[in-house]
């Protein structure tokens, strides 16, 4: 395929994503006929095992006024692998997204396999991304502007919502939080309301990957949009990850 078309393609599917998002949270903003979905209760603090010595965050009680700047003490790791799963829900509709994620350093690749459709693969370096789809032989090199933010791109890819999104809130749109353990992993659990359309948005944080584990987000009727999974949590990189189509390999250059 040649990186004309490729460019054309992705062009394309970047605004037809952002249309049906668009429509799907319109949607949703004016459907008033829904049944509502009621949020998860705020669970219970978790406890850390016997014999673990406790850190500065479990010396701050986790409140709507204390959970932002725990959340600072918490940073993503450098490498890591893991399997998501994105759902986009409106009326009448579902969609799922499997994205298998590698980050080695500053480089991230995502295998990004839709429910219906062939799968695209994407490796996010410092300064450049790389596109291209099942069967193709070269990749679409698209370089970044000197302001140019990788992390904020890869996460869009994977349309994925993030936790340094907290930072920016006013304490009164946070409506509550604390610590959680969800399925075992010690994590905090925080609910907000976004800043432009007044959803509601519950995170669950891993404590000790300092990632989110899962996400959902309610429109303003109580009904879910968006659902996030995480799973396959792995402290090492998939090394075959990292290599384009013409065999250069972008994590050992």
């Amino acid at each position: 395929m040649s990186t004309k078309r490729i460019l054309v393609i992705t062009i394309v599917g970047i605004f037809l994503i952002g249309a049906a998002i668009g429509v799907m949270l319109l949607t949703s903003f004016f459907r008033s006929d829904s049944s509502a979905i009621e949020l998860p209760d705020t669970p219970i603090s978790a406890e850390r095992p016997n014999g673990t010595e406790p850190d500065a965050r479990d010396r701050v009680e986790v409140a709507p006024e204390t959970v932002q700047a725990i959340v600072s003490t918490l940073s993503r790791p450098r490498t890591y692998s893991r399997d998501i799963v994105i759902e986009s829900f409106w009326e009448d509709g579902h969609a799922e997204t499997y994205v298998s994620v590698s980050v080695s350093g500053g480089i991230t690749s995502l295998r990004i396999t839709p429910s219906v459709g062939i799968y695209r693969r994407i490796i996010v370096t410092q300064d450049a991304e790389y596109i291209w789809y099942s069967g193709d032989s070269t990749a679409f090199r698209r370089s970044f502007g000197v302001d140019g933010d990788s992390g904020k791109v890869s996460d869009q890819w994977q349309m994925l919502l993030t936790f340094e999104d907290i930072f920016e809130l006013d304490i009164g749109d946070i409506i509550a939080a604390d610590y959680t353990d969800l399925d075992g992993e010690e994590g905090i659990y925080i609910v907000h309301r976004t800043l432009v359309l007044g959803h509601t948005r519950a995170f669950y944080i891993s404590l000790d990957q300092g990632l989110i584990i899962a996400a959902l987000e309610y429109d303003t009727n109580g009904v879910l949009v968006y659902r996030m999974t995480a799973g396959n949590f792995s402290e090492e990189a998939e090394a075959w990850a990292f290599i384009l189509p013409d065999g250069t390999d972008l994590n050992h250059n």
